[in-house]
């Protein structure tokens, strides 16, 4: 009896431990390191449109906070504006402005002046980069289709990088 009560307790310590192991691989949680879930915002464009990073889910997109004062960021917009047209319909772009520590004005005139395409958001009040921690620009975080952190990348990124980082997420 001692015995049959043994192998039952085994068993549902087993079969618990497996069961839990397969709902923690579900459920990701929501936060700023790899293989976390990255958290969503809404943010609104110089023309007033709301964009939200959960407009991307279903295909990978490079989240990329910068300023017009940084030179590391004027070095890499042409590299950025370049991945965006070959790879936008597999990849998104979507550029934070930290308008709070620049100006509305001078983000108009840098996007009109590097003729960038791709989608550039205003944190006007740094909540975005309060809750992302950036501490250093640019700074960007590459996420996949399902909104999972797959790397982060502080400074500049050249177009080569850009390639090779979302490669293995275009298929």
């Amino acid at each position: 009896m001692r015995k049959f009560i043994a192998i039952v307790l085994l068993l549902a310590v087993t079969g618990y431990g497996i069961w839990n192991a397969l709902a923690a691989e579900k459920t990701k949680k929501v936060g700023l390191s790899v293989g976390d879930v990255a958290p969503d915002f809404a943010l609104q464009t110089l023309a007033g449109e709301t964009v939200r990073l959960s407009d991307f889910r279903g295909k990978p997109v490079i989240v990329n906070f910068w300023t017009t004062w940084c030179p590391p960021c004027k070095k890499e917009m042409p590299d950025m504006e370049k991945f965006y047209q070959n790879h936008h319909s597999k990849v998104g772009l979507l550029a934070v402005h930290l308008t709070s520590q620049d100006t509305v004005e001078n983000a108009k005139s840098f996007i009109h002046d590097y003729q960038l395409s791709f989608p550039v958001v205003l944190d006007k009040k740094q909540k975005v980069l309060n809750e992302y921690h950036i501490q250093t620009i640019p700074t960007s975080y590459i996420i996949d289709g399902d909104g999972v952190i797959r790397k982060k990348v502080i400074g500049p990124m050249t177009y080569k990088q850009m390639e090779e980082i979302t490669a293995p997420l275009r298929q």
